[in-house]
């Protein structure tokens, strides 16, 4: 089985309007990392300064990286074949969100199978948590996510989030 974990920081929570600024992931083949992804994305428009308080992303730091489209294509090879992808709340946010992206951009890319740990932690936990939030969830299971709201860091506790759930 392989699949891929990944996870977006984005300019606003818009589908629409907002653009995905940082892009990370791994691949998964036998419970193994085999590949990682982690790209900063130029969104062609400016990041809000509510967002840079969130994640740490400024205008400078995108300045000079790829568009979207350069971005999405590396992206797209990367994941390429996998059986499923996975995120938190990625059914909700990161994959609609992601999928826009592809579009907007023109990259062609396959539909995929999407698991999403806060989907599968409110099975697994059933309410015994007041939020399903990735800090909460990384809390309960004693999981370090060391640079929160930045893409890889994310991709790291969810899948370290994804293992203790399907333990459980």
């Amino acid at each position: 089985m392989e699949y891929v974990v990944f996870d977006i920081e984005t300019t606003g929570l818009d589908t629409d309007n907002d653009r995905i600024i940082e892009l990370g992931a791994i691949r998964i083949k036998d419970a193994e990392v085999i590949g990682e992804f982690n790209k900063l994305i130029n969104p062609g428009i400016v990041i809000p300064f509510e967002v840079t308080n969130i994640n740490g992303i400024t205008n400078e730091m995108v300045a000079d990286k790829d568009y979207p489209g350069v971005v999405l294509s590396q992206f797209n090879k990367f994941i390429e074949g996998v059986d499923f992808l996975i995120g938190h709340n990625a059914i909700r946010f990161d994959y609609p969100f992601l999928k826009s992206e592809f579009r907007r951009n023109f990259v062609r890319s396959s539909d995929y199978d999407v698991k999403d740990t806060v989907r599968i932690a409110r099975i697994k936990l059933r309410r015994q948590l007041r939020s399903y939030t990735l800090k909460n969830l990384t809390q309960y299971y004693g999981i370090v996510n060391r640079e929160a709201h930045r893409a890889l860091s994310d991709v790291y506790a969810t899948y370290e989030l994804y293992k203790k759930l399907i333990q459980e």
